[in-house]
């Protein structure tokens, strides 16, 4: 848990483009989505572009940011409002929303599957920047998280599980950071945000 903290980065750093799309996407809620549907795709593509998802082979560099409007319908769906009403990771009853962050996987991945393959690390980012229901499955945190004991294969029920189980180990560690951040820079980092900063971390120092 020493990780977290390292992560933040100064005031036009790129990691706090995770801050501007995830305040957007609180303040305005699924239920309001539809209204500000092209406001809403573009913060999340200029989040993406700066974590990372535009560079190399991907395919969102083709595309205009309207590629994300599919995207923001899926988030949109009343089905994942629990999901947009909790903090996944805080409570014992968690466990019964693994299923709806694996349909909404679904959701996501179908949003963009014509214009090429979604990865998880593209969904999970996309779910980390708007929901928080989940930490960013990129290189850095899957060496994070299996250099800790836990095994990664796919973004699936098990990995759910498994944040859910680091999290219960790990409550006050977590509140005491949440809190040190929310007092020092005015925002709330939920913990699926908390946990991504602690296994990233790990990863890059363990790969360098």
């Amino acid at each position: 848990m020493s990780y977290v903290g390292k992560m933040v980065g100064g005031e036009h750093h790129r990691y706090r483009s995770w801050e501007h799309c995830y305040r957007f996407f609180q303040q305005t809620g699924h239920s309001q989505l539809a209204t500000h549907q092209q406001d809403a795709a573009l913060q999340l593509g200029f989040y993406l572009a700066s974590w990372g998802m535009y560079r190399g082979r991907s395919f969102l560099l083709q595309h205009a940011y309207t590629i994300h409007l599919a995207a923001v319908d899926c988030l949109a769906d009343p089905r994942w409002s629990k999901l947009w009403e909790t903090e996944f990771g805080a409570n014992d009853s968690d466990e019964g929303s693994v299923s709806d962050i694996v349909e909404l996987r679904k959701c996501l991945g179908a949003a963009y599957r014509q214009f090429g393959e979604p990865t998880d690390t593209l969904v999970t980012k996309i779910m980390l920047g708007t929901i928080a229901c989940s930490p960013a499955c990129d290189r850095y945190f899957i060496e994070g998280f299996k250099s800790e004991g836990y095994a990664y294969s796919s973004f699936n029920r098990q990995f759910l599980t498994d944040i859910l189980q680091f999290c219960r180990e790990n409550p006050g560690e977590l509140r005491s950071v949440q809190k040190k951040i929310e007092k020092e820079m005015g925002i709330r980092y939920p913990l699926m945000k908390l946990v991504d900063m602690c296994f990233f971390q790990a990863g890059v120092e363990g790969t360098a």
